[in-house]
């Protein structure tokens, strides 16, 4: 019963999301600041990609193909919306999946907030508004063993510490 109603309720935010922005860059991102004034913003996915939308061709080992991302670095856009002494990251998916980086990990890896797949925003259907992308991936080192849990998708909700 539990799950008919979260299901339930995951798909109504979907559907309400999809409505309000059909092509994906409207679409808003709730953004927390720790130890800033009003600390939640409500971003749009076009404003988030305001802080130096990237392309790259990455392999999802998920997916187990390469596409084309678009979307900000992790460390641009903690340049552009954190304060100046924000030392962790938490992403959380519409599921309520969270997943922290802390600070080193984004200033000693190329970690992308994507927005976009092969030039399209992504849609709920396809995991999106965003997810997070290790463009470095390579299943033989160690590191990106440990990433690999942290490719995250349907991200709704970024907060900073």
């Amino acid at each position: 019963m539990i799950r008919k109603t979260v299901f339930s309720l995951m798909l109504l935010l979907a559907t309400t999301l999809s409505a309000d922005a059909a092509d994906g860059h409207d679409i808003k991102i709730l953004v927390s600041n720790a130890g800033s004034e009003g600390t939640q913003n409500s971003l749009s996915v076009a404003e988030i990609e305001s802080a130096g939308l990237q392309e790259i061709e990455a392999y999802n080992p998920y997916e187990k193909r390469s596409d084309t991302y678009s979307g900000v670095w992790m460390q641009d856009f903690v340049a552009s919306f954190g304060t100046g002494n924000v030392t962790s990251l938490t992403t959380k998916a519409i599921d309520e999946y969270e997943i922290t980086f802390a600070e080193e990990e984004w200033q000693t890896m190329r970690i992308l907030i994507a927005t976009q797949v092969n030039g399209e925003y992504i849609d709920f259907d396809r995991k999106g508004p965003m997810r997070i992308i290790f463009p470095d991936f390579d299943d033989k080192l160690e590191t990106f063993q440990d990433t690999l849990p942290k490719w995250t998708w349907m991200i709704t909700e970024i907060t900073m510490e």
